[in-house]
């Protein structure tokens, strides 16, 4: 038997450590897990990090930066060969245009304002990203409380059939009410039911902005209590002043316009082209080597056509920024406003309305298990009990829309 050589056996070790590494390598390339419970601030990074739109809008900025290098580029001289039968033979020549009047820097200054506006670019997709990310996160313990709200109404419902068939076994309540208590626990069971459907899409929905897939289990940790700070309109409209990016945008692309202008003004002066030939093979010529200058007469065309139509884009911008501001002061003024009035009404729920509500239903209960009401009476306060919790979910849900609004409108977090 023949002893294997050496450098074969070090090969199927490496090729052995390779495919053993490879899984390893794979895990440590996936994404990392969510954290969980997933609280709002936690959800915010993730879909900072892994929102695919995010990601989108930073690639532009790459091709952003390839025009700065394009920008950078210097033009390349031109060189020529000629050759004939005649004398003299061949000739060489070289062509090298010299841009003067800053024309390079001047584009290089373009190009990195126009960067500069990717970033406005990326700062429009995140407001978007935050906008959606808390619709869809609240949205989903609105859906977790709903359905909590409906296990906790189905368990009602329950106790109030076993208290009337206890009654019933005494002989103390008629079948009648047997039936409308079963009658109760099936169209409770039946809220349930939709309210786990409703949860299912709400998550859905939460997993696209985080880039996830539909199905994948999510659970959030919050209320919709959470990030109501107050605010004046002073204030938001200073916030606003300061972060939205429609106004951002408009005064990058003013900006833009300027460094345009800017660079037509620089092309305006000609750029002179210095030429040099050399006679190669001519015996016959003293003279040898020659050299030129050639420069385009400026006689007509001074891009007078261009630099009018940026001054009217430049003046068409501030009109547009001057009806964006009115709008963003008309939209956070409506906004502000109704942002106090949905928190009142929140805590008007919250604070009077369903505790009431729900010490009724209480008392109603205890009075039907002693007898001294009908189960009408419970049907009633366990009818109001769910209306309103249903009506404080959707006002609180409401007030989160709104807080989202808003901040779509500032361009910035709520402090």
């Amino acid at each position: 038997m023949i002893a294997p050589r050496p450098l074969a056996v070090l090969c199927r070790i490496g090729i052995i450590a390779l495919v053993l590494a490879a899984p390893a390598q794979g895990g440590q390339n996936s994404a990392p897990p969510l954290p969980t419970p997933l609280t709002y601030e936690a959800a915010l990074d993730v879909a900072i990090s892994r929102n695919l739109s995010m990601g989108a809008a930073r690639g532009q900025r790459a091709i952003r930066e390839a025009a700065i290098r394009a920008a950078r580029q210097i033009p390349n001289p031109v060189t020529s060969l000629e050759l004939s039968h005649d004398t003299p033979h061949e000739t060489f020549g070289i062509d090298l245009p010299i841009e003067l009047g800053g024309k390079r820097a001047r584009r290089i200054d373009l190009a990195t304002q126009e960067l500069a506006l990717a970033d406005v670019d990326v700062q429009a997709e995140l407001r978007t990203m935050r906008h959606n990310l808390r619709q869809t996160f609240y949205g989903l313990i609105a859906a977790d409380e709903q359905l909590e709200s409906a296990e906790a109404v189905l368990d009602i419902a329950r106790r109030i059939r076993d208290a009337a068939e206890a009654r019933f076994d005494t002989g103390a309540a008629p079948r009648l009410e047997v039936l409308q208590t079963n009658l109760g626990v099936t169209r409770a069971e039946t809220d349930a039911a939709l309210a786990r459907s409703v949860r299912a899409a709400a998550q859905a929905s939460l997993n696209a902005v985080l880039n996830l897939p539909p199905d994948q289990a999510v659970v959030v940790s919050g209320h919709l209590s959470d990030h109501r700070s107050t605010i004046t309109y002073q204030q938001a409209l200073s916030l606003a002043a300061a972060s939205n990016v429609g106004l951002l945008g408009l005064d990058r692309e003013l900006v833009v316009e300027d460094r345009r202008r800017a660079l037509l003004r620089a092309e305006r002066l000609p750029t002179p082209v210095f030429s040099f030939k050399s006679l190669v093979n001519s015996p016959d010529y003293d003279i040898t080597q020659s050299g030129a200058v050639s420069i385009a007469v400026p006689l007509f065309s001074r891009n007078q056509g261009e630099i009018a139509g940026s001054l009217a884009t430049g003046a068409a911008l501030r009109l547009k920024r001057a009806a964006v501001q009115r709008d963003i002061e008309n939209s956070v003024f409506g906004t502000v406003a109704r942002v106090d009035a949905e928190r009142q009404q929140v805590e008007a729920y919250e604070q009077r309305l369903v505790p009431t509500a729900t010490d009724l239903e209480t008392l109603a209960e205890e009075s039907y298990r002693a007898g001294r009401t009908s189960v009408l009476s419970v049907f009633d306060a366990q009818r109001s009990l769910r209306d309103l919790r249903r009506d404080a979910l959707q006002a609180a849900l409401d007030l989160q829309m709104l807080l989202a609004d808003l901040e779509e409108l500032l361009g910035t977090p709520l402090p």
